[in-house]
């Protein structure tokens, strides 16, 4: 009978663990204020990274990132609940010390925003945004963040409003 107590106090303490564990990593991702459309949306950012963005005469054929200081990386990813096979991305380059930036259309490239289309689709690939308007404030806690991107594609992810 004790050793089931035991058994039974040790598994719930570890229970416990893992599940304070779980909750203070979350709390570290930035926080997608909405998800478009009906999917499921992941966010991550990379400090001290930049994009490297390989083309070719079509376009961006990869976007891989490299470490720098002075840089980190926002990755969002939206996923279709109802369609598996079709995904957005959108990475954004950005300062890693800053007070406030405001960019709107071609001042985007500053920035390197730039949004792909994961599917089995006549647009599917990546491309640098152009049209769009960008809002960052550092309020020293956290980052605001809003983003409207409108692509040369159709798409889903149109405007992002995270905090970081």
């Amino acid at each position: 009978m004790h050793k089931n107590i035991f058994e039974m106090r040790y598994f719930t303490l570890l229970v416990v663990i893992l599940l304070a564990a779980c909750k203070s990593s979350q709390t570290d991702l930035p926080l997608l204020q909405e998800c478009p459309g009906d999917g499921d949306c992941e966010v991550e950012v990379f400090k001290e990274s930049r994009l490297i963005l390989k083309e070719d005469n079509t376009g961006i054929i990869e976007v891989t990132l490299e470490q720098d200081k002075d840089f980190q990386v926002v990755f969002i990813k939206y996923k279709d609940s109802t369609n598996k096979n079709y995904s957005e991305e959108v990475y954004l380059q950005i300062p890693l010390r800053f007070k406030e930036i405001h960019s709107e259309n071609h001042s985007l490239k500053n920035q390197k925003v730039v949004f792909g289309k994961l599917c089995d689709c006549p647009d599917k690939g990546f491309e640098k945004i152009n049209s769009g308007v960008l809002k960052l404030i550092n309020l020293n806690d956290y980052i605001s963040l809003h983003l409207e991107i409108k692509s040369n594609k159709s798409q889903v992810v149109q405007t992002i409003d995270l905090d970081i």
